[in-house]
């Protein structure tokens, strides 16, 4: 590919801060949906019933997932605050930081309260165990592992010769 065709093919800064906060956008409403209902739940005469230890693993989950609000929120603030509204590429790397942040934080709240939720109802800790280890899996694993083992593999379709390449990649 000539230098004119790669250059044609990069994407604008104004899109990709669109795509950036269009992502924070798909993520803000589910979050802050189950920071609600965290919220709800400390509420409910059940919540007292559970063991200190459950509490406890509630409220690290439900500050986990705030931070995860508060990271999705960031970059709308930081936007008008620190670039003037401006679209710069500055802008698009702390947004796009800010969203990959946010994940961390919510996929840990979620598994906290995985694990709370299934230590309530099956009563069995390495139930509980097991079911937050795997929503963390789940969550890393298809957030991180696939797009990272997506982009290690289209970098060393990019990093082979031409003739060497399938029909298809071509």
């Amino acid at each position: 590919m000539s230098s004119q065709e790669q250059s044609e093919n990069k994407t604008e800064v104004k899109d990709k801060i669109r795509h950036v906060l269009t992502e924070a956008r798909v993520i803000l409403p589910g979050a802050q949906a189950l920071l609600g209902f965290q919220f709800a739940t400390m509420l409910m005469k059940a919540f007292d019933e559970l063991p200190g230890s459950s509490k406890v693993v509630h409220l690290v989950a439900l500050a986990l997932v705030a931070l995860s609000v508060v990271l999705l929120l960031a970059p709308a603030a930081y936007h008008r605050i620190v670039e003037g509204g401006e679209e710069t590429e500055h802008f698009h790397r702390f947004a796009s930081l800010m969203v990959m942040a946010a994940t961390v934080p919510l996929a840990l709240g979620l598994a906290g309260d995985l694990y709370v939720v299934v230590l309530k109802v099956l009563g069995s800790m390495p139930w509980a165990v097991a079911s937050a280890v795997a929503c963390l899996t789940c969550c890393f694993g298809l957030w991180f592992g696939v797009s990272l083992v997506a982009r290690a593999r289209k970098s060393s379709r990019a990093r082979q010769p031409w003739s060497s390449r399938p029909a298809e990649a071509r």
